[in-house]
């Protein structure tokens, strides 16, 4: 630079370098080239914060549409207690083009580049969680670098909807032709859970309940045989058949299958949590020309709900229609019609509700009048109260003014009376000769001196 060159000049210049963006304005990891020995571990630790600040708003800088960012990651000491350790954090401010007609979007991060500087927050820095990443932009816009569940459900089924809407478009603008209809998927998702139970009976079917099979059987065979002998109880009385032996047979076999049948049955629990699909339902607005004459109604509803989506039935497809001459709904760029006349009405209607609003803007009108005229006279007597306070004012200056012009007349009079000169001589030579004449005349001295008094008391 030149010798003549000021501080302050320098100084403007590189500031002017960094703002045109020639020159980067943040520090990298470039700092750590050169060697330095003497620094202590707080300067090194120092340092490296500010590589890594430098480094990672470079890397976000990139991201389209960012202009420019500042990354600034605080990194705690580390103490000996993990309970008193304090977490890291980082804040991250982008800068943005101004909000326009023509921003497209651009004066906002959607939720894929807010998710990306995130990852690249959490990557970067070790120990870094997203509860504790702050991003913001200069448009004053705040984001949550949390995305919740909820959040990325509501991205999918805005999506969802948007991708059944297409496929539904892409067969009526072969059906129907562009332009002529409206689509709108909406999808309602369960808000609470819900747990349901149901038992199918199927009496066509049977089953078998229990079958049990069970066999029964008793055997018993004994015979006695007695042989008389000299004993006292062998001898029978008379009368009594004697038999030298007595035999009996008893037996029992029993079998049996008991069998137990039911009607067909089916148990079936279901649990849905919230944010499942409970419903898709699909409305579209066609032209009632545009429409083929051979085609019915519920084919319509068939083709759209197979269209939209497998679980979309057809009762849940409306479907209404539209004039294209006279809606500017579907075709906004033709003139509107004006609706034409209808006959039917009784002309006294109509006369009734002339004769109404014929009153109600009369009396609308006269109200209005008053208010005016009540204006009108106030701003009148004001302008009559300040005529009389400005005569008054000139009234009051007249008389100052006369009594000022006599006043200068007087002292006009004092001074030219002041400054009169006295009566001159009428004629000096003719005067001296009359005094000659009597000095000639006159020889007494006496008389001389006496004349000469006369005169000077006469000019004086």
């Amino acid at each position: 630079m030149d010798k003549n060159t000021t501080r302050g000049q320098r100084d403007r210049a590189f500031l002017t370098i960094v703002r045109s963006g020639i020159m980067d304005k943040n520090v990298g990891l470039e700092i750590f080239d050169k060697g330095d020995f003497q620094s202590s571990r707080e300067d090194k630790r120092i340092r490296l914060s500010r590589a890594v600040n430098g480094e990672l708003a470079r890397l976000i800088k990139k991201i389209h549409p960012i202009e420019d960012a500042s990354v600034f990651v605080s990194i705690p000491e580390n103490t000996m207690f993990t309970s008193m350790q304090k977490p890291k954090t980082a804040t991250v401010q982008v800068t943005l083009p101004a909000p326009n007609d023509n921003s497209n979007g651009e004066d906002k991060l959607d939720r894929d580049k807010v998710r990306t500087i995130t990852n690249l927050l959490m990557g970067s820095v070790e120990g870094l969680e997203a509860e504790n990443i702050t991003i913001s932009d200069t448009n004053g816009n705040v984001y949550s670098s949390i995305m919740s569940p909820e959040q990325d459900m509501m991205t999918l089924l805005e999506e969802k909807d948007k991708y059944m809407k297409n496929k539904v478009m892409v067969q009526l603008d072969r059906l129907v032709g562009k332009g002529n209809y409206v689509v709108t998927v909406s999808t309602y998702l369960r808000e609470a859970p819900l747990e349901a139970s149901k038992v199918i009976y199927n009496p066509k079917q049977s089953s078998v309940l229990s079958a049990q099979t069970f066999r029964e059987s008793l055997g018993d065979r004994s015979s006695d045989i007695n042989k008389f002998s000299s004993a006292v109880s062998s001898y029978v009385p008379g009368g009594l058949p004697v038999a030298g032996d007595s035999a009996s047979d008893r037996n029992y076999a029993r079998t049996a299958e008991e069998v137990q049948y039911g009607v067909g049955r089916m148990q079936v629990s279901e649990i849905k949590n919230p944010g499942m699909i409970e419903e898709i339902s699909v409305a579209v607005t066609l032209d009632k020309a545009a429409l083929p004459a051979n085609m019915p109604i519920k084919d319509l509803k068939e083709l759209v709900s197979r269209a939209a989506s497998p679980k979309v039935k057809a009762a849940n497809v409306e479907i209404a229609f539209a004039d294209m001459s006279s809606s500017s709904f579907l075709s906004p760029e033709r003139p509107v019609q004006l609706p034409k006349e209808e006959s039917g009405n009784p002309w006294w209607l109509f006369a009734a509700i002339f004769g109404v609003m014929m009153f109600l803007g009369l009396v609308f009108i006269a109200g209005r009048a008053k208010v005016v005229a009540l204006k009108q006279q106030e701003e009148i007597d004001h302008l009559i109260q300040r005529t009389a306070s400005q005569e008054n004012l000139l009234k009051e200056a007249n008389t100052r003014a006369a009594e000022l012009q006599d006043l200068q007349k007087q002292m006009q009079n004092s001074l030219t009376i002041s400054a009169q000169p006295q009566p001159a001589i009428a004629n000096l030579q003719e005067t001296l000769a009359d005094i000659k004449g009597n000095l000639v005349e006159t020889s007494d001295e006496k008389e001389v001196a006496k004349t000469l008094k006369t005169w000077i008391e006469s000019t004086g």
